[in-house]
């Protein structure tokens, strides 16, 4: 069986490739108990610092004074027995900090965030249960940002020195096992996050005989076998062989199953079984997702008062015509409503939407780049998805979700379109409110095929979470920020 190696411009093809300092199982190991023991030295420094701050520092003294006595540091340092703890579990099951050595540095920040916030909320609760003492809950609020910061210089530091440990050997190189455009498209994401990285690719899953033969000869740093109609027991002696020696195995799924939704053991019947549950979205989950909707809405409209009164103020001055657009929309159940944004075309370009279909090449989504009906201010606003902020009244209203799947247009043809495409599964976009932001949003905008946008939107809808939805937030203001793939 032909081993085709492609090597990247960072290394040369001629280098010499040194047998690695330990096993990878070993190297995984020892990386995973460094980040466990350095995030819980940072977490216990983020303490530090923010009681130092809250009681210490004369600058927050003077803004932010207390009353009675200064609590001693060892009162705080009580919280830490249960505290770091916490934190590193929340950390552990809540994100992929410790389990993926494939992550951008910006992936890694967002998923520190995202553990800190949800650490810091379980510490506030567990304080207010347990009252027998009394701790400063602003104390506890600075240790977030202080833990942020500190957990990801603790992250890039475990990094580098995984780095300098690897010096004298070349980067254990990935097994793709497959081929095809999924195949292209893997190699390109690796090389992008990782240009030192090899990649070797096999056409087809060897007998697991073999394959240990060629495990021992070549370490590998993981395997990742393109879903393909392999026997289940081929498969599973792949992945016995691969754990023998300490190699990741990764299956990557095809389309039809990502749209399964959450798989779930059940043991209902006696005997174990796989529940697929096609929506995540319980009448908990609709209600705790409805009132974070409001709350989030409500304090977003307030802030951003005076630079939506601005934006009203320079539509006016640039063209004729009223400041919000309406457009009618498929919301939730196919229930039909009128979607506000900031006008950001000529009066009169819908009239004109026949002649720009022949420009679009994405299918049934209706944009185009170079469109000669948007404004010179409306340009600026659909750059930074600025026009969009007017949806958060549908959020009030409780047409639309901050985080969620585009709304459909009723004239366009996008559901109808969607539904000869994919059938009957389309309307399951339907199932949920639709929203102002979501996962193809953050995953390049419009650059997004037609087909990438429904499997991601399915996919959300099947996978909700609060955390996801928090994480899809932080991700849309880098995504807005950057004007990528907005036209």
């Amino acid at each position: 069986m032909a081993l085709q190696s492609f090597e990247t411009s960072v290394r040369p093809r001629s280098a010499a490739v040194h047998a690695p300092l330990m096993p990878p199982w070993l190297r995984h190991a020892f990386r995973t108990v460094l980040h466990l023991a350095c995030d819980a030295v940072a977490i216990i420094a983020a303490y530090a610092l923010a009681y130092w701050v809250r009681f210490h520092w004369e600058w927050w003294m003077a803004h932010f004074p207390i009353t009675g006595v200064v609590p001693p540091w060892s009162v705080y340092q009580r919280i830490l027995y249960a505290a770091v703890p916490l934190w590193i579990m929340i950390f552990w099951y809540s994100s992929r900090l410790y389990h993926n050595h494939w992550m951008t540095t910006s992936d890694r920040f967002l998923q520190i965030l995202k553990g800190c916030v949800l650490a810091t909320a379980a510490t506030l609760v567990a304080t207010y249960i347990y009252s027998r003492l009394e701790y400063s809950r602003m104390m506890l609020m600075l240790a977030m940002p202080a833990a942020a910061a500190l957990v990801t210089l603790s992250h890039a530091l475990v990094l580098r020195f995984d780095a300098w440990m690897s010096r004298h050997e070349s980067a254990l190189p990935v097994l793709l096992v497959g081929g095809g455009p999924v195949a292209d498209e893997i190699k390109a994401r690796i090389r992008a996050r990782h240009p030192e990285a090899r990649i070797h690719e096999i056409a087809e899953l060897p007998p697991a005989e073999r394959l240990e033969r060629l495990l021992h000869e070549q370490p590998y740093f993981e395997l990742i076998l393109l879903r393909s109609s392999l026997p289940h027991q081929q498969v599973l002696a792949a992945a016995e062989v691969c754990d023998g020696a300490g190699v990741a195995f990764k299956m990557v799924p095809d389309l039809l199953e990502l749209r399964l939704g959450e798989v779930q053991m059940d043991h209902s019947l006696g005997l174990p079984a796989y529940r697929i549950q096609h929506t995540s979205m319980t009448r908990l989950n609709s209600l705790s997702k409805r009132a974070f909707d409001l709350v989030f809405s409500v304090l977003l409209l307030a802030a951003m008062s005076i630079p939506l009164a601005l934006i009203c103020l320079l539509i006016k001055l640039d063209s004729k015509g009223p400041v919000f657009y309406r457009q009618r929309r498929y919301g939730y159940k196919g229930r039909i409503f009128d979607a506000y944004k900031f006008r950001t075309m000529i009066v009169g370009a819908e009239s004109k939407v026949s002649e720009m279909r022949s420009l679009n090449s994405q299918g049934a989504f209706l944009k185009v780049k170079g469109d000669p009906r948007v404004t010179r201010v409306g340009h600026w606003l659909r750059l930074f998805s600025l026009d969009e902020f007017p949806q958060f009244i549908n959020v009030l209203r409780g047409e639309m979700s901050v985080v969620g799947p585009r709304p459909l247009a009723t004239t366009s043809g996008e559901l109808e379109a969607l539904e000869r495409e994919f059938g009957a599964t389309a309307r399951k976009r339907l199932n949920i409110l639709p929203g102002i932001t979501g996962l193809w949003q953050v995953s390049g905008r419009s650059d997004v095929s037609s087909e990438q946008r429904f499997s991601l939107d399915l996919f959300y809808i099947e996978h909700w979470s609060l955390g996801l939805d928090l994480e899809i937030i932080i991700k849309t203001v880098p995504a807005m920020l950057s004007g990528k793939g907005a036209y």
